[in-house]
């Protein structure tokens, strides 16, 4: 997910950014993630929390996240990791 997209980046003028979220294909589990974004420090130990505990994106995704924030992110990048993003450009077809 690109930080441009998200509320609180824009409003804070620390657009620049990305936070990525992998995902196994077949189970959802949560194994990987990688952020370059203002306040990643602070975002990084709900992913932390997951990979650990193997916890799915769409378990993540009911978390509850205030708007806005730079957290959305996170919910953005699980979305788009499991194909259910909105705010992205859509993906190429092959």
């Amino acid at each position: 997910f690109i930080m441009s997209a998200n509320g609180k980046s824009l409003i804070t003028k620390e657009e620049r950014g990305f936070v990525k979220v992998i995902v196994e294909a077949h189970t959802e589990v949560v194994i990987g993630a990688q952020m370059m974004c203002a306040r990643a420090t602070d975002m990084i130990g709900e992913l932390v929390t997951a990979v650990v505990n193997r916890l799915t994106a769409q378990q993540l995704l009911k978390g509850m996240r205030a708007h806005p924030t730079y957290n959305e992110g996170v919910a953005e990048a699980l979305e788009d990791a499991v194909g259910e993003a909105i705010h992205v450009m859509p993906k190429k077809k092959r």
